[in-house]
């Protein structure tokens, strides 16, 4: 699906458009290759991911990277997968990310947790993946020809990443599951999740001026970004837990 003439929506099982129980998974045309932003569940081993790149009219061979916001499955399992089958360079968080996707423990991984409360099947097995490079936080970068920054912003994982790019006359920021659309956090009750690693992290994001906001679940925009960070930093200084991911806040606008 083209969103704009760089950005195009690739994976997305809750949508429809691939089978692998993947988040929203992007891939970025810049001026001198493609990568990606996730990878994907793998549950299909990556291969409608790859239907649907290739039924774009982009040659998937030509993938150099895959940039993983944090380690969890929807994200990330599909990396190895990928990483075999392309040849292209995986790219994580040096901030847990790297050792969970290489060698995690059931335990680190908190699949053993997942398991317990029906989340997943109980013969479900994390596929580890090689990590190229461990992305330091404020970290830049030029994949493509496209100038990127990575920040680390922990709360929903200690690993999760933002990357801030600009893009067709847009500053672009693919956050992940940090939040979502109206400002929503990604607060899991689930291990390294937690209102602390927000309240350190998400002043990071302030003041950035993005435009197109893509979280890697549900709404996405591509003018007033800023104005969901900001709702977000803004419901940490409350009394009251925010509103996190599996509650429907009203208004949303």
């Amino acid at each position: 699906m083209r969103i704009t003439p760089s950005i195009f929506l690739v994976g997305d099982s809750d949508m429809g458009i691939t089978a692998g129980g993947d988040s929203h998974v992007f891939l970025i045309r810049g001026p001198s290759g493609i990568f990606l932003v996730d990878a994907g569940g793998g549950l299909d081993n990556g291969e409608s991911l790859i239907n649907v790149i290739e039924k774009e009219g982009f040659d998937s061979r030509r993938i150099s990277h895959i940039l993983i916001t944090h380690h969890h499955t929807d994200h990330a399992r599909s990396a190895k997968a990928l990483k075999d089958r392309l040849g292209c360079e995986v790219w994580i968080s040096d901030n847990t990310g790297k050792h969970l996707l290489e060698a995690g423990t059931d335990e680190e991984l908190g699949v053993v947790y997942a398991k317990k409360h029906g989340m997943y099947a109980q013969d479900y097995v994390y596929i580890h993946c090689p990590v190229d490079h461990g992305i330091k936080d404020g970290e830049e970068f030029n994949i493509g020809g496209v100038a990127i920054r990575a920040i680390n912003v922990t709360g929903h994982s200690d690993d999760s990443v933002c990357y801030l790019m600009n893009l067709d006359g847009r500053r672009c920021l693919f956050n992940g599951d940090t939040f979502f659309f109206g400002g929503v956090l990604g607060l899991l009750n689930y291990p390294m999740s937690s209102l602390e690693g927000y309240h350190r992290d998400m002043p990071k994001l302030k003041n950035l001026g993005v435009d197109a906001l893509f979280p890697a679940h549900g709404l996405f925009c591509l003018k007033n970004g800023q104005s969901h960070i900001d709702k977000a930093i803004k419901s940490l200084d409350n009394i009251f837990v925010p509103y996190n991911f599996g509650q429907v806040p009203y208004p949303i606008s």
